[in-house]
């Protein structure tokens, strides 16, 4: 993914440089409701919510969550089961896992990648499902 240019000529590595995001790390497993105003980035273990409406989550490629999800835009390299609501777009790269619905107005799956549920594009806000 990091050679590729979204539709507007950026590199998708310059649109979400990793320093920019809240990270939990890989050796923390966490059970509960995560929200707030800023970027996320999961190695480790989630179980419940996350509502970040205007931001961005990334699903590193180690990382298992079991959630439903709110988000700007969701990136997915690991395992994630339960459904996306995505205000613009969810990619699923090549060696991610998802096991859910996706609500999205964009949606990419590359080659490889596990994909298990149903997708709607929406061009309103999906956010409230």
């Amino acid at each position: 993914m990091s050679g590729q240019n979204n539709h507007e000529g950026q590199r998708e590595s310059e649109r979400f440089p990793p320093e920019q995001y809240t990270k939990i790390g890989k050796t923390l497993d966490i059970e509960g409701e995560i929200s707030g105003q800023e970027n996320l980035s999961i190695e480790g273990r989630f179980q419940g919510k996350i509502t970040l409406d205007q931001n961005d989550l990334i699903i590193e490629h180690n990382a298992t969550v079991k959630a439903e999800i709110h988000a700007k835009n969701a990136q997915i390299r690991g395992r994630i089961e339960g459904n996306i609501f995505a205000a613009e777009k969810v990619h699923i790269e090549k060696y991610g896992h998802m096991n859910g619905d996706i609500i999205a107005s964009r949606i990419s799956i590359d080659e490889g990648a596990h994909f298990k549920g149903s997708v709607k594009i929406n061009t309103s806000n999906p956010s409230s499902p």
